[in-house]
């Protein structure tokens, strides 16, 4: 498995508002994935080889999201894209590193960021 962007971000994606389980919405919500700061147009790699099980679809304030599927199970959620990359959907195997996307920009934030989530199946409650 490999880090999704080219670049470690300087601003740490363990820490808030960035982490995974951030408060959001003044406490009524849990952040569901870790925000990797980037500059909107960076490419975005496939963490590890998959399937595109769910094509680009609208994710937030003007951006997309896209998911792939590894061969061991795990779903990864790429959001805050502004698109999948040529010939990137639904059903396309992916290898791992090969670019499937590039951060996008949204509206109303003005850091642009990869929103990033990984799941496996087995969690319960409101973060599986």
């Amino acid at each position: 498995m490999i880090f999704p962007l080219r670049k470690r971000p300087a601003a740490s994606y363990h820490e808030r508002p960035r982490s995974f389980g951030s408060p959001r919405d003044g406490g009524a919500r849990s952040h569901a994935g870790c925000d990797l700061y980037a500059l909107a147009g960076t490419e975005v790699l496939a963490i590890e080889a998959g399937t595109v099980t769910r094509g680009c679809y609208a994710f937030y304030d003007v951006v997309y999201a896209l998911e792939v599927t590894s061969h061991a199970g795990r779903t990864v959620r790429y959001g805050e894209i502004c698109a999948a990359a040529p010939g990137i959907r639904l059903g396309s195997a992916v290898a791992e590193g090969q670019v499937i996307a590039h951060v996008g920009q949204m509206k109303s934030v003005t850091q642009a960021m990869l929103h990033l989530e990984t799941y496996d199946g087995t969690g319960q409650g409101p973060l599986t």
